[in-house]
């Protein structure tokens, strides 16, 4: 009866409710969107410092008679904190990825999941 009066319905609780947890999230989504931009901006900044960094582990492995260098995500992060490198891992792997493919140098990383809790990752780079 009430659309025939023009007469507009009665909003529940639940509609109110979801108005607002729909408002918040876009609104979570936005700052998350920003964030990671951010984030991936900063680790384009520092691969290439990484890189040279990198640049040192290659040739003491080459002289060695290896045409790869791998280390695990520990030690990864060891060298970020060396160099004041404050990016995401992966954000920076990923930049660093594209640097390497320039110099042609493969990469790859291998995930072994030791248990739910653990992870392992190894990062590998070869240049046969």
């Amino acid at each position: 009866m009430w659309l025939k009066l023009g007469i507009s319905k009665q909003k529940s609780l639940a509609d109110e409710l979801r108005k607002i947890t729909k408002a918040k999230q876009t609104e979570e989504k936005v700052e998350k969107k920003k964030e990671k931009a951010k984030m991936r901006e900063l680790a384009k900044n520092e691969a290439p410092i990484m890189f040279n960094y990198l640049k040192q582990e290659f040739i003491i492995s080459a002289k060695k008679g290896r045409d790869y260098w791998i280390c695990n995500s520990d030690y990864f992060k060891k060298i970020m904190v060396r160099n004041g490198l404050h990016s995401d891992e992966d954000y920076i792997y990923k930049e660093l990825e594209k640097v390497c493919k320039r110099n042609k140098i493969g990469t790859y990383v291998d995930i072994t999941y030791i248990d739910l809790s653990y992870k392992l990752k190894t990062y590998e780079f070869y240049w046969n």
